[in-house]
């Protein structure tokens, strides 16, 4: 959130809330495809984050 802070990113608690969820998402999917054994799919699905809203992460 520091990082969002310093770029001036809006502070109103469910964006901060989608944002974090975001970078969170981002960070499994890089820990699970950086493995050494890892297979990671040629295409797989987007999800599309929202303000105030939380949709489910469908594979």
């Amino acid at each position: 959130m520091n990082a969002a802070d310093e770029t001036g990113l809006p502070d109103d608690p469910e964006f901060r809330a989608a944002f974090a969820s975001y970078i969170e998402w981002g960070t499994r999917i890089a820990l699970a495809n950086s493995q050494p054994d890892a297979k990671p799919p040629l295409e797989a699905p987007m999800p599309h984050w929202g303000w105030g809203v939380a949709p489910p992460y469908i594979r």
